[in-house]
């Protein structure tokens, strides 16, 4: 059967092309006796128009979309579904629509990103899950797709604003809680080299050694892909080599309850003979034993505010520089690691 366009909805109305669109899309300058004719005909057609080229040219409806790239399932990881509750929630709230998308670095390979924005009709996005090293990074150095991403940022166009945690800041304490409790020899059990949370969170473990005179040794730097199982057999193998270790400070909660199982393996008391600290705030931190310590973050407000941020794109509120918003952290000290003396 051919599919009804709306120059068929036109022909058969009597109206230019022009008319329908503006019809569809609630123009004022429609007098009511056309738009209820038009809808008339379209429903006699079987015509639906398309919401995402409504979106595009309304001046009512606006769309926010949600990108996420390199999408993998893990059970004990809420993180991203609280994002995506919160762009999903704040989008719902002030009547906007929503799109979620999950790309891949081999996507990104094949078309870029402003054709893959203008083949979804999408003139806001929410970016989450993007490397240093994808093909995306540097083609949002130049976009003019308004962009708001999460937990990175691209600091050379306006068109591309950011939402975070102050990684720097929360790693610094995190190491500092382990230092002020006695540890010395603090081992970092780090994601990907390429994520930029990996490379802050490295920064501020850097720093927190640095301001406190201790040394910084790589071979006390892993990278154990934000993977439980990984972090578990790089704890055990680098405890056997290096005996002194007496803190962990874990880049995710899900590498850190690897680590805690790796100390209970090679019956290593927790915090007595090794510390560990966490970073996300994942609820199952506060149920395993020892209770785990942590920054924990807020991904649902990451959603909202990431959500506020693309709302003032779609009002046409440009900014004149990149802007980067801190969603605010806690440092919550449990039984894996010791009173500050």
């Amino acid at each position: 059967m051919k599919k009804v366009t709306i120059k068929d909805v036109a022909k058969k109305a009597g109206v230019s092309i022009g008319t329908v669109s503006r019809v569809f899309n609630d123009y004022s300058d429609i007098s009511e006796e056309t738009r209820k004719h038009v809808f008339l005909v379209a429903n006699q057609l079987g015509y639906s128009p398309n919401l995402a080229a409504r979106t595009l040219s309304s001046k009512r409806q606006k769309k926010i979309a949600l990108v996420f790239s390199g999408l993998v399932y893990m059970p004990k990881y809420t993180f991203p579904m609280s994002i995506l509750n919160g762009v999903l929630d704040y989008a719902d709230s002030q009547n906007l629509e929503f799109a979620f998308y999950a790309i891949t670095t081999q996507k990104q390979k094949e078309k870029t990103y402003e054709q893959f924005c203008s083949e979804h009709d999408l003139t806001c996005v929410i970016l989450q899950g993007l490397h240093e090293s994808d093909p995306y990074i540097e083609q949002l150095k130049t976009t003019r797709v308004p962009t708001v991403l999460i937990d990175m940022a691209v600091h050379s166009n306006p068109n591309v604003c950011s939402v975070t945690t102050d990684n720097v800041s929360a790693a610094t304490d995190a190491v500092n809680l382990l230092i002020k409790s006695g540890c010395k020899n603090i081992d970092l059990m780090n994601g990907t080299y390429d994520a930029t949370v990996s490379v802050l969170r490295e920064r501020g473990y850097k720093k927190a050694l640095t301001d406190a005179g201790l040394p910084i040794n790589s071979g006390r730097i892993q990278y154990a892909n934000y993977d439980e199982q990984i972090a578990n057999l790089m704890a055990k193998q680098v405890l056997t080599n290096d005996p002194n270790i007496d803190g962990f400070f874990c880049a995710s909660d899900i590498m850190a309850l690897g680590v805690l199982q790796a100390l209970k393996d090679m019956g290593k008391k927790v915090p007595e003979d090794v510390a560990v600290i966490g970073f996300d705030g994942l609820e199952l931190g506060a149920y395993v034993s020892p209770s785990l310590s942590t920054i924990v973050q807020q991904p649902y407000e990451f959603g909202q505010e990431a959500g506020r941020l693309a709302q003032q794109f779609l009002d046409g509120q440009k900014p004149n520089s990149t802007i980067e918003r801190h969603v605010p952290y806690k440092l919550v000290r449990r039984e894996s690691t010791r009173k500050p003396q």
